[in-house]
């Protein structure tokens, strides 16, 4: 693990709930469906919600009406407790638990570790934030019939993939220790996603070759450089043309092989992203497309970033770790 990186601007508080809701909300206004058609999605969450009875409206999860990312959720603690402090990263386990502890007794306060990859329901429901993607295809200009026939075996492949997980184990760590606990997955991927998708609009590389060198100005992927996990070209080479840009970074997780065909028949020549599984690339390679891969954790970080910058903004004091390249834009 890297060094601990500090951002101290104020000693103000906010309530846990309320950073929640605001991590939501930032995530709905950076949403590639639009916040319209959110909307809709939550009016019906909370019609099925309401027309639950008996035992499975007691068990239901009664935070889909007004939030609709499954993979982000406040894990522990109340909503009224006060946060000066957050320790975030992007994979948080049991020790990431014990380290916020460890910093606490030496002095370093923590008040709230922020994850972004999900737990809990996020991760046993994560085929759910999937449903974004046929949308975000639509807007591209594939048949929404066809994107989601595409995506309908690959939902089922993930919802019951998740199953044999132990979901609630870094949970469990943070309640024995009482330390509030939070995850961030779509929201932090639909503003890194907003942020890219318009960074590169602005750039405009011609080819893959000016595309990595934009992507290496940007702070998170020179500190992936470093690493060795810096931007790179997966298909294609550095004088091929970049053509219609599709900034995949938001949707959960991959789609099915099936997804391919579809996005390059609607135009998209260049998919950007953060990885990319053997089965995708030999899709892309069956139909001509050209690939780069940002970068995972830098990837990552962007989204996350932006939503450090705005607990600063408030007067919270952040400490990244666990694979969070911290850069702030404030």
């Amino acid at each position: 693990m890297r060094k601990l990186e500090t951002a101290v601007v104020g000693c103000r508080f906010m309530k846990l709930g309320d950073i929640y809701h605001m991590v939501v909300e930032m995530g709905i206004k950076a949403d590639p469906r639009g916040e319209d058609r959110v909307r809709e999605i939550l009016n019906d969450s909370k019609e099925k919600y309401e027309k639950l009875e008996g035992r499975k409206k007691e068990l239901a999860d009664p935070d889909v009406v007004w939030n609709p990312y499954t993979d982000c959720r406040l894990l522990y603690g109340t909503e009224d407790r006060e946060v000066g402090s957050v320790l975030a990263g992007i994979d948080i386990g049991t020790g990431e638990i014990v380290l916020a502890d460890r910093l606490n007794d030496k002095g370093t306060e923590i008040d709230l570790v922020l994850a972004h990859h999900p737990h809990g329901i996020g991760t046993s429901n994560l085929d759910w934030v999937m449903k974004l993607q046929p949308d975000h295809w639509a807007k591209l200009g594939v048949p929404i019939a066809q994107a989601e026939s595409a995506m309908a075996k690959r939902l089922k492949e993930v919802h019951f993939g998740t199953k044999a997980r132990n979901h609630t184990q870094t949970i469990d760590a943070a309640r024995l220790i009482d330390m509030p606990f939070m995850c961030s997955h779509t929201p932090a991927d639909s503003l890194g996603y907003q942020f890219l998708d318009d960074y590169l609009k602005e750039k405009e590389p011609s080819t893959l070759g000016d595309m990595v060198e934009a992507l290496l100005d940007i702070p998170e992927y020179q500190e992936a450089e470093k690493y060795g996990a810096g931007p790179e070209i997966l298909l294609g080479s550095d004088s091929g043309s970049c053509g219609e840009k599709f900034v995949f970074f938001t949707g959960g997780t991959s789609p099915g092989p099936e997804a391919i065909s579809k996005l390059g028949r609607a135009g998209v020549s260049t998919i950007v992203t953060m990885h990319l599984s053997n089965k995708l690339k030999e899709e892309c390679e069956k139909e001509g497309l050209y690939v780069v891969i940002a970068g995972h954790m830098s990837s990552d970080s962007i989204g996350m970033n932006l939503i450090l910058d705005e607990l600063e903004k408030r007067g919270l004091e952040t400490y990244a770790c666990s694979g969070l390249f911290r850069n702030k834009r404030i």
